[in-house]
């Protein structure tokens, strides 16, 4: 399975998009956008441009504009939208094999994602993957 490309996606859903990263953002902010393009901080790294892109596209694609009392609420559903693109259930026990179950930057960087797209994944995984996920690590590991 290939992993998830939000460049691919950016050029064929949202052609008239522009995508800019040497515009500055606010601290603390990692992305941004407006009608017709997309803001990356220009200090991300490979994974968090990835992973911002990712979680702007979902905004673009759900058409929300949000009041401030349903900003925290929209924030973490593009969240959880944008982990399940980034991180399959596949990718993420393969990495978790990898690091021994640890799941911390070296996990991330395994899944080409920031922490904190691997936390929200990790937080908002349903019953089922995560018995899916604990039957898929005790049959492969070599212990």
């Amino acid at each position: 399975m290939s992993r998830y490309n939000p460049w691919r996606q950016l050029r064929h859903a949202f052609p008239h998009i522009a995508l800019t990263t040497n515009q500055g953002l606010p601290e603390g902010r990692a992305g941004s956008q407006t009608s017709d393009r997309i803001y990356l901080h220009r200090r991300l790294g490979q994974c968090g441009r990835r992973c911002t892109l990712t979680h702007e596209l979902v905004h673009k694609e759900r058409g929300t504009i949000c009041t401030p009392d349903q900003y925290t609420r929209e924030e973490a559903i593009v969240d959880e939208i944008a982990a399940r693109r980034l991180i399959t259930v596949d990718q993420l026990v393969d990495a978790l094999l990898w690091t021994s179950s640890l799941a911390g930057a070296e996990a991330a960087d395994e899944l080409w994602c920031n922490d904190h797209m691997l936390h929200v994944r990790l937080c908002t995984l349903t019953a089922a993957e995560h018995a899916d996920i604990t039957d898929e690590i005790r049959r492969r590991q070599p212990w």
